[in-house]
């Protein structure tokens, strides 16, 4: 009579106190609250030591607790047990690759609104899409993902968070970048070549050149750290350019990126000079390149801060001046983890950092052994201690690490509704799949605060298969050489297609063989010739339980991509009026387009209807460049399940296929659900 009234006291008390606990915890993360002299961590403190009291082996509770205590006992925690036979390292790599995975499909089917937002806020909801790029291009449902996120960024534009491109409230400088900027960035990687996207970025790229501004010493600076895309404050502590300043030009690189926009292209290279204006050395005898700088006096405040390190990357891809990697010289190999192209190899650098890398990672286990690394070991110095040795024992450890940070967070990244920018980045390496990107790759295609790409490859599977079919590494990726290896975990062949991003284009040559054990010769070797490409898809297969190594090396190059024109049209961009249909079709070159057909298809590819859209300049005044083209439809023609394709004359390719195709869908065939192909296919 007097146990069952005190179980049920209990069961309440736990209850009520692990939701404090989880409330108080969601308003500390980002500040990372951990001293009592403050009373919103004395506020937690206090419910979670008592919930402890009362019920010591909370799980719950216990892994709270070990979140902001990381040197108290770790929860319970049962590793995943590797299959006899399959390489630990692409075992555990599937597993990491799921829990994001699942945390996307939470945060989609749960969380999303009808109207786009997660739940907090479109600002901080815009932090958190950052992890959807790279997972739709590792192959996780590309589709929904790029659903969501355009659902999120039309709410933007909805809710008028737009002005001459860049934020309509004023904001400094970072929160003028994550009122959207970013999302438009995120936007423009999973839907390359989308005619809205990247008219979009123009318009930003053009007010780009009003915030930024040649100083009297003749040096491009940022204006203001706090402005909207109608107001800037230039007085006092506003008139300086911060290291976050250089966030806002995202999309204005991913503009760059596609057709090399010249006017662009120069505003940046000016700013990244004015930057370079600003390396000094110190008294140690080292350089720092300044990111505080007043742009009225041009003072600078002493210190660096490598955030704006993709701005140097970028200036280097497109010209290939050597100054500008001068700051990651200076910084030695640990700015590699700035870089999200392969550095190492870029760079040429495997003979000299590629020793020094190993180094800050502790030894490899005894073989046969999986071992957890560190908190403060685990990240990118596992990784890039294994492509400089080729040692997986490192990433055996790594992702053992993750996978086990990740069961103690899963339930607080999701159900405990922590704040939604916080959900990959509060804790640091252990919660944004930078190294799976890394290792699968070739290089990081997105992650918060290294936004220019530099993934290799991306890659999508036929079903059955699944993006954690296969565990997927490439040791080595420059423009013109990849290293890929691939162990088949099912127990049927894997079909899938490897699409190109950073690499230069041309012909190929593939080399695909069996390797059997490490450094043992190619079994059942394959070789053969194709065009490659950013954007270009190519078919391969994986058989399975076994691992399979491709070589894929450039030998001739095709025609430059900024040397290309691109005609593309959108979902936006395909109407219904009668008896005609209405089809504008953009140039998004830096290369004037040719003429073009605009063909209707029905389902089973049969031409409907066909119309002729006229030479287009190419928009290099930041200018759209469109054509509205008409065609007649026939009485009673089956437009349902059919395309519209935009077909391009001349000898000149074009920069991307992805955006000359819109699906239709519909009891009319219009194209209210649709798609620009798929993500990763030409």
């Amino acid at each position: 009579l007097i146990f069952k009234p005190y179980k049920d006291a209990v069961a309440e008390h736990v209850a009520d106190r692990l939701a404090q606990v989880r409330d108080n915890f969601s308003n500390m993360t980002e500040e990372h609250v951990n001293t009592k002299h403050l009373n919103t961590y004395n506020r937690f403190y206090a419910d979670i030591t008592d919930l402890l009291r009362v019920d010591p082996q909370n799980n719950l509770g216990r892994k709270y607790w070990h979140e902001w205590n990381p040197e108290t006992a770790e929860p319970d925690y049962t590793p995943p047990k590797i299959p006899a036979g399959v390489p630990a390292w692409a075992y555990l790599q599937a597993k990491d690759l799921d829990y994001f995975q699942r945390i996307d499909d939470f945060y989609i089917d749960k969380r999303q609104a009808w109207d786009g937002e997660f739940g907090g806020g479109l600002g901080d909801d815009s932090d958190f899409t950052n992890l959807f790029p790279s997972m739709a291009l590792l192959g996780v449902e590309p589709e929904k993902l790029k659903t969501s996120l355009s659902r999120e960024l039309e709410a933007m534009y909805e809710n008028k968070m737009w002005t001459n491109g860049l934020a309509t409230a004023q904001f400094d400088e970072l929160h003028a970048y994550e009122d959207g900027l970013n999302v438009l960035g995120q936007t423009m990687m999973m839907d390359f070549g989308n005619p809205k996207d990247i008219e979009r970025a123009m318009v930003t790229a053009k007010r780009l050149e009003w915030l930024t501004g040649v100083n009297a010493t003749g040096h491009r600076h940022v204006r203001s750290a706090y402005y909207s895309g109608s107001k800037m404050a230039e007085g006092g502590v506003w008139g300086w350019t911060k290291a976050r300043s250089y966030m806002v030009f995202q999309p204005a690189l991913d503009l760059v990126l596609f057709n090399g926009m010249p006017e662009t292209r120069q505003m940046v290279l000016e700013t990244v000079d004015g930057m370079l204006a600003h390396r000094k050395q110190g008294a140690d005898g080292r350089y720092v390149t300044r990111t505080e700088i007043n742009f009225k006096t041009d003072e600078d405040l002493p210190g660096g801060d490598s955030t704006p390190d993709f701005m140097f990357w970028a200036a280097y891809r497109w010209t290939g001046d050597k100054k500008y990697v001068l700051p990651f010289m200076d910084a030695g190999p640990s700015s590699l983890v700035n870089i999200n192209s392969d550095g190492l190899d870029m760079l040429k650098l495997r003979d000299t950092w590629g020793k020094q890398v190993v180094a800050p990672a502790a030894p490899p286990p005894p073989i046969g052994e999986v071992e957890t690394a560190s908190h403060s070991t685990a990240g990118s110095a596992e990784t890039f201690a294994w492509q400089a040795s080729g040692d997986t024992r490192y990433l055996d450890r790594l992702y053992g690490q993750q996978l086990e940070d990740e069961s103690n967070r899963e339930w607080i990244n999701t159900e405990g509704s922590l704040w939604i920018d916080r959900v990959t980045d509060s804790a640091g390496p252990m919660f944004v799949n930078t190294e799976l990107q890394r290792a699968r790759f070739g290089g990081i295609a997105l992650i918060r605060n290294h936004i220019y790409p530099g993934n290799a490859v991306s890659w999508q599977f036929v079903a059955p298969a699944k993006a954690d079919s296969v565990g997927i590494l490439i040791p080595e990726a420059t423009t013109e050489h990849l290293k890929i290896i691939v162990y088949n975990l099912d127990a049927v062949p894997v079909k899938a297609q490897i699409t190109g991003w950073e690499v230069d284009p041309g012909q190929w040559e593939i080399t695909q063989g069996v390797q059997t054990s490490k450094d043992a010769e190619l079994n059942g070797v394959k070789k053969w010739t194709s065009e490659f490409e950013r954007s270009r898809s190519l078919d391969l297969t994986f058989a399975p339980r076994t691992t399979t190594v491709i070589e894929m090396n450039l030998v001739s190059k095709g025609v430059p991509y900024w040397s290309r024109p691109d005609l593309g049209i959108s979902a936006d961009d395909v109407k219904v009026e009668g008896n005609r249909m209405r089809v504008t079709v953009h140039s998004l070159g830096a290369v004037d387009a040719p003429a073009a057909k605009v063909v209707l298809r029905d389902r089973m590819g049969k031409v409907i209807a066909t119309g002729q859209a006229s030479p287009l300049k190419a928009p290099l005044d930041l200018m759209p460049k469109t054509e509205d083209v008409s065609l007649s439809l026939p009485a009673n023609a089956d437009r349902k399940g059919g395309s519209v394709s935009i077909e391009m004359s001349g000898d000149l390719p074009e920069i991307t296929q992805m955006n000359n195709r819109v699906q239709l869908s519909g009891d009319l065939g219009l194209p209210h659900v649709v798609s620009l192909g798929k993500t990763g296919t030409h």
